[in-house]
């Protein structure tokens, strides 16, 4: 049997070995058997390759064997802790997205035009922590500014989901956002657009990431200083198109 490498990137990381292709595997950990899991899941694709430089995930692969049975294997765990600031980023591939029931949709990353726009910025933090930020910083400057080795506080790598931050005429959140607090919300991001030096400021330690995939904006990235990587997530039209039963599924 085939044996893959994901690596789990939602407010935590871990790389594990399967047998399953990333639909079925994607909703092994979403919904689970005997464990009763329940709750959405975020995995990258990594390339086996890496076995050649990284111990850890050579032992899961060659400990990822069918059960007596004969049945698959569902899940080997290579590491639990940092590893995803252990795998080169030439080596991740797609972004896999579980919804609650097991729904997959699987993002190719694809080149980023750079930061055009102007903030300030809402970002969900996924891995290795989870805060919400509001930032000045476009995607590109952000992700290398929270990597930078020379501050004090920084992360070696970060994956992060650009959230929508849109208004009314009169400056409240737009109603359709499921956020929490949106007044909270309103404030932080006045605050950083007043001072225009301001790189990030923390809106939630520990935000509910209920109706969560209803809120991204334009992708999710994944950056440290060696580089960028770039998932554009799929327009409101693209979703009732192309991917409606996952984007129902995912707005439950």
């Amino acid at each position: 049997m085939k044996v893959h490498l994901y690596l789990l990137c939602n407010q935590t990381d871990a790389l594990v070995a399967s047998h399953l292709e990333p639909e079925a595997f994607g909703n092994y950990m979403a919904v689970g058997t005997r464990k009763n899991n329940y709750g959405h899941v975020m995995f990258l694709t990594v390339d086996p390759s890496v076995q050649a430089s990284n111990p850890a995930a050579a032992a899961a692969i060659r400990d990822c064997v069918p059960h007596s049975d004969g049945t698959p294997r569902k899940s080997k765990y290579a590491s639990i802790y940092r590893a995803l600031e252990g795998i080169p980023l030439s080596a991740l591939g797609n972004l896999h997205l579980s919804t609650r029931d097991g729904r997959v949709l699987s993002l190719a990353p694809a080149p980023y035009a750079g930061d055009t726009g102007k903030g300030p910025y809402l970002y969900q933090e996924l891995s290795p922590v989870g805060p919400m930020i509001a930032s000045n910083y476009g995607p590109a400057k952000f992700a290398q500014s929270i990597t930078n080795e020379a501050l004090r506080v920084y992360l070696p790598r970060v994956l992060f989901a650009d959230m929508q931050c849109e208004r009314e005429a009169d400056g409240r959140l737009a109603g359709y956002l499921p956020y929490g607090n949106p007044g909270h919300i309103v404030d932080c991001l006045n605050e950083v657009a007043a001072k225009p030096n301001k790189g990030a400021k923390t809106v939630n330690r520990n935000p509910d990431l209920n109706g969560f995939y209803r809120s991204v904006g334009q992708g999710f990235f994944l950056g440290d200083s060696t580089g960028l990587k770039f998932y554009p997530y799929p327009s409101k039209d693209e979703m009732d198109d192309r991917h409606h039963i996952w984007y129902r599924s995912a707005c439950m």
